[in-house]
């Protein structure tokens, strides 16, 4: 019998005559192939592939079988695990490549990218550099505020971030096994019993969390090491269970390799941006990549799924698949955002063309060389490679920094610093001011004038340009901190339901508070549009919600959510908030949703040639549909109706900077600075609607 780890294919192969040694697996360099293309024509929205992300759970599976075979083997033989050696060969494999990625792509920002996303690649480098990027992009995702932000040219970075990790604790774990069995004299046999046990219990726990974090929390599960651990423990598993493995008929393992390799394609193909991921969904992609994985062990395999998997153009891919991984991200990222609009599926292939012929240079010239090194061979000298990576991207990092310029701030003002104020005919309402500006942003003159260097708030602060409620939201959970702000000795109760939109709007609704004596209760948790819409969680907040106006009885109720966007659906949504709020309240008010942009304030006005004309937008008709839908159920439930609109558009068309101003901080909420702005014409609407 063949060694274990090897799978034989066809003798005439090429693949055969090269002698590999016998630890290679070229069915997995051929399953790599699969794993990276999937990976990247999904990235590449080629039709047909929306789950492509289950490649990132393919190579999970083959990580833990690969290194956990390679340390547990020769912890077999030496009695010890081998530490120097391990984290040098991880060294030598992982660092150059990544190296070399994160410090051409920091250059490549500078020059392609606009500077507050040059600014935004170079500090995730940093997070990936120390591969912490899966922690780092975890908190961006929770963060609802950034969520309209185009993808990060490092983002896939995260996957190396949940690898490293889980790698510092499986050798550690490894041999405590290993020195607990050893003082009690057990054999290697008993030794595979035992360390399959820490990975099954491990496994377990892992799958449990993962299940229970995605039902709760997708993008920190997507993200986390703890529930994508059961990934690498599946493989790991295998590569302790082999003597078991090959005692398996080998027919029935070649057959099962076709399933495997059928399960990761159904994967890729019927899964999609809405299916919860990892969850119960991962385990379709990770146990058909362990039946792969699996089934190719040993002799015989050769009329499985390897007659495909050993052909040469999949282990070609397959060589340099870490690589291609590595470039073919950053390449459709910035492609995307130096043309300013998303790539068709072929010009994405096209791109992903000229990623993988880099891969194959930076492979042949660079990563091997680098590798195979002779000043590497000895582990002291690869470990050197770990500061050298951080100190090497943190250096080109700051040299991208320096080289970006930074916008530069403004005061905030309605007023155009070239108009000519005619005392006697100046607006004398802070609403009229602002109507007048609006006037003034959408003259003909002012749309043709390039964006100013000068705004407010800067350009490259606008994502955090947000009022945050902090622990009185809701977050992730289905209640919150009941808090009382405003003038919070009085007896006339506002409350604010609703969900960012609402937290976006609270700066003018506490100077209400505060200039007509009300105190503000808000019940707002991100994400629920209209709270009745969205997930389980929206529909169990909201209940929590509604009961909590019930009991404090207040005297108004503000609803404010993103719902201008919804059409029809949010429109009855709404309605039958209303009707369901009316009873529990003297005054129900709605508050007029502002249109959406179609893109990131920021990546227009920093556009190349861009004009203020061209970052102006229009209402479109479905959303003026839902604002005559809504006012219409606002009628009919007694509730005040609060226009919003004439702050925002004006003769059809929505400018993004009013003044020195811009409106929007992304392409549905408003600036915080704006919203201040709005301070004194919305309290005088909000005041009338609830009688002061």
């Amino acid at each position: 019998m063949e060694a274990p780890g090897l799978v034989a294919c066809h003798a005439s192969t090429p693949v055969a005559r090269a002698r590999p040694p016998a630890s290679f697996r070229p069915d997995i360099q051929g399953l790599r192939a699969v794993a990276v293309l999937i990976v990247a024509l999904g990235h590449a929205r080629v039709p047909g592939l929306s789950g492509g992300f289950v490649g990132v759970d393919v190579f999970f599976v083959i990580s833990g079988f690969l290194i956990t075979q390679w340390l547990f083997g020769r912890a077999l033989d030496s009695g010890r695990v081998p530490f120097a050696d391990f984290y040098a060969a991880r060294a030598r494999r992982i660092l150059p490549a990544a190296t070399l990625t994160l410090a051409v792509t920091c250059i490549a920002s500078v020059f392609y990218l606009n500077p507050v996303r040059a600014l935004s690649a170079v500090h995730d480098a940093i997070w990936a550099a120390v591969f912490a990027a899966n922690i780092h992009f975890a908190n961006v995702g929770a963060d609802y505020f950034a969520r309209d932000d185009p993808p990060s040219p490092i983002q896939h970075f995260w996957t190396l971030g949940v690898e490293e990790q889980f790698y510092l604790v499986w050798p550690v774990l490894l041999a405590a096994t290993l020195v607990v069995l050893r003082i009690a004299g057990r054999s290697n046999g008993t030794a595979r019993r035992a360390v399959g046990a820490v990975l099954v219990v491990g496994s377990a726990v892992s799958m449990t969390w993962c299940i229970r974090l995605t039902a709760s929390n997708p993008t920190a599960a997507y993200f986390s090491t703890l529930a994508r651990t059961w990934e690498f423990g599946v493989g790991a598993l295998i590569a302790v269970a082999l003597p078991s493995v090959v005692r398996v008929p080998a027919r029935l393992r070649s057959a099962l390799t076709w399933v495997g390799l059928a399960a990761i394609v159904a994967a890729a193909v019927a899964y999609g941006p809405g299916t919860p991921f990892p969850g119960v969904a991962a385990l379709l992609p990770v146990v058909g990549s362990s039946l792969v994985v699996a089934g190719g062990t040993a002799a015989g395999a050769h009329t499985g799924a390897s007659l495909l998997l050993c052909r040469r153009p999949l282990r070609l891919v397959g060589d340099r698949s870490y690589a291609f991984y590595l470039w073919h991200w950053p390449a459709l990222v910035i492609a995307a955002e130096y043309f300013g609009h998303p790539l068709s599926p072929a010009e994405n292939v096209i791109v992903l063309g000229a990623a993988f012929a880099v891969s194959c240079v930076t492979y042949w010239l660079y990563e091997n060389p680098v590798r195979h090194a002779r000043t590497l061979v000895r582990p002291r000298a690869a470990l050197t490679l770990w500061p050298v990576t951080v100190s090497a991207v943190v250096v080109a990092a700051g040299i991208a920094m320096a080289v970006v310029e930074t916008p530069r701030a403004a005061a905030p003002s309605l007023e155009l610093a070239s108009a000519r104020v005619d005392r006697a005919s100046a607006p004398s309402t802070a609403g009229e001011r602002v109507r007048a500006a609006l006037l003034a942003s959408v003259a003909p003159a002012r749309l043709r004038q390039p964006v100013p260097h000068a705004l407010a708030p800067p350009l490259g602060r606008l994502r955090f340009d947000v009022y945050r409620l902090g622990d009185c939201m809701a977050g992730t959970a289905t209640r919150s901190k009941v808090c009382t702000l405003g003038d919070t000795t009085s007896s006339r109760r506002l409350v604010v339901l609703g969900d960012s939109h609402a937290e976006m709007w609270l700066p003018p609704l506490l100077w209400f508070a505060a200039r007509y004596h009300w105190s503000l209760v808000p019940l707002i948790k991100d994400g629920c549009v209209p709270s009745i819409m969205g997930s389980r969680d929206c529909a169990a907040w909201y209940a929590w919600a509604r009961d909590q106006v019930r009991h404090l009885h207040p005297r108004a109720v503000v609803v404010s959510q993103f719902w201008s966007s919804w059409g029809p659906g949010g429109a009855s949504a709404v309605a039958r908030e209303l009707h369901e709020l009316a009873p529990l309240t003297e005054r129900l008010v709605v508050m007029e949703d502002p249109p959406a942009r179609s893109e990131a304030a920021v990546d227009c006005l920093l556009r190349r040639g861009a004009t203020l004309g061209s970052c102006a937008f229009p209402v479109i008709p479905g959303e003026a549909s839902a604002y005559a839908a809504v006012r219409g159920d606002a009628r009919a439930a007694g509730a005040a109706y609060v226009r919003t609109l004439l702050w925002f558009c004006v003769r059809g068309l929505c400018p993004t900077v009013v003044g020195t101003i811009v409106t929007y901080r992304d392409t549905t909420h408003i600036t915080a600075t704006y919203a201040r702005v709005l301070s004194e014409p919305l309290a005088a609407e909000i005041a009338t609607a609830t009688g002061r």
